[in-house]
């Protein structure tokens, strides 16, 4: 009877060890699934800030919705397990100077602190402008002698024109933020601030949301295809 009682209690820890194993195991896939870019890092360049102010219509400034579309981006990055590092996360540029600004400057210790975050991926945000008024649409560069980043630019301009409704294609660019980092990254002109209507759009948080959404799944896209 003892020898029974201690087989029974054997088999019981055995299953129940099973039991624990397999949740663990099904806890670990689900996690996965809402967690699709866990272990992914990801550094944010919210474009100008400070005394350059980008493009501009009015009182509306790029350097502020470029911040503000960033933050949007950051928590839907990080809501997908992201770790994400942002270049600047208020209204000063790199310098932080408040005279003598330097855009040379800027741009140096901009790419410096990209690299020092060793990221997987780089997101440099922009807003774009042209003298005439009816032109539109998002558009995605990366830079023009990297095949990673012009897979990842494709990836992430498909999934954009879902909100955007852009006809551009992407574009090899030589950009400095792109060009003098190590990191695989794509430069996104996420609309035009000079059309009235994209402006309108732009200044709204929701918008931001959908922007951001559209731009992780983008991410997504690329680590599941390369």
């Amino acid at each position: 009877r003892i020898v029974t009682a201690y087989n029974l209690l054997g088999d019981f820890v055995k299953r129940t060890y099973l039991i624990i194993a397999i949740t663990a195991a099904l806890y670990l896939v689900a996690v996965s699934k809402d967690l699709p870019l866990k272990n992914v890092s990801v550094v944010i360049d919210p474009g100008h800030g400070g005394l350059d102010n980008g493009a501009s219509v009015g009182k509306i400034y790029e350097s502020e919705l470029n911040l503000k579309i960033s933050y949007a981006l950051k928590e839907e990055l990080e809501s997908r397990g992201a770790t994400v590092n942002m270049t600047r996360e208020d209204e000063q540029d790199m310098t932080k100077r408040n005279h003598h600004y330097s855009k040379q400057d800027d741009m140096y210790l901009r790419v410096k602190k990209i690299d020092s975050y060793k990221s997987d991926y780089l997101i440099s945000i922009h807003l774009n402008s042209a003298p005439a008024s009816g032109a539109w649409g998002s558009q995605v560069f990366y830079y023009k002698n990297s095949d990673k980043g012009k897979r990842l630019a494709s990836e992430i301009q498909t999934t954009m024109k879902e909100v955007t409704g852009s006809a551009k294609r992407i574009s090899g660019a030589d950009f400095r933020v792109l060009r003098a980092t190590q990191t695989v990254g794509v430069l996104i002109e996420c609309g035009f601030i000079s059309n009235a209507n994209e402006r309108g759009q732009l200044q709204s948080s929701k918008y931001h949301q959908k922007l951001a959404v559209k731009i992780c799944d983008g991410i997504e896209k690329y680590r599941e295809k390369y």
